[in-house]
């Protein structure tokens, strides 16, 4: 009897020894945004999505990801996260996020705690050329040199992007244009731009939402 116990006690401990085994080796799986309620405040969990919106304030950089579940997800990343960061992170970038799940001003955020917690997999632009009324309304990201450079209104900056022989209008409103972020541009410059497709007076218009969401490339004396 003494050994049938030990052997039974020998048994039980292989058996959670292998459980633990399996589950210190079973990758956390991505959760859709969509499921995620209330009932996630305080928990931990990884999202996965397209950056669909970006913003940038006092140095934090806050994103809105959407994934085929059709959920979006604030995520606020941090100065201090961001500065960890080893690459950089635009519009219609794939961006895995792991973190606490807050609520914030009565609106779900997931909350990175380091940069090790995010992954980053950029997408490519689109061409000028492929750009037409059936992506009014989506975000995209092009690449071109800036054929035109005019002020409109109040400090609105209106760039206009060549790229073989199509152009684009690049709408950057005087908030974006007058922040200490935005970089100097200039007619020559290549200069990468993501925002959402919009039409203006039946034209086709590219309107720049933050800071971050144009980059130069190269600039004309480079």
């Amino acid at each position: 009897m003494e050994k049938i116990t030990k052997l039974g006690l020998l048994c039980s401990l292989v058996g959670l020894a292998a459980i633990y085994a399996g589950a210190v080796h079973v990758r956390p799986s991505i959760t859709p945004i969509a499921k995620i309620d209330n009932e996630f405040i305080g928990l931990k969990v990884i999202i996965s999505g397209q950056v669909v919106d970006l913003r940038e304030s006092n140095g934090h950089l806050f994103l809105t990801l959407q994934d085929n579940s059709d959920g979006a997800m604030a995520v606020p990343i941090f100065s201090s996260v961001r500065s960890q960061l080893g690459d950089s992170i635009e519009m219609l970038d794939e961006v895995q996020v792991t973190g606490e799940v807050m609520l914030y001003q009565g609106a779900l955020e997931v909350v990175p705690e380091e940069a090790g917690d995010i992954s980053i997999v950029h997408s490519p632009c689109l061409g000028i050329s492929s750009i037409d009324n059936s992506l009014i309304g989506e975000p995209i990201k092009v690449r071109g040199i800036v054929d035109k450079r005019e002020i409109v209104g109040k400090g609105n900056i209106i760039l206009t992007l060549g790229e073989d022989g199509a152009q684009l209008a690049v709408f950057v409103p005087s908030s974006v244009a007058g922040s200490s972020n935005f970089p100097e541009v200039h007619v020559g410059y290549i200069v990468q731009a993501s925002g959402w497709l919009q039409l203006y007076e039946n034209e086709l218009e590219l309107r720049i939402t933050g800071a971050s969401n144009i980059k130069v490339i190269e600039a004309e004396d480079a």
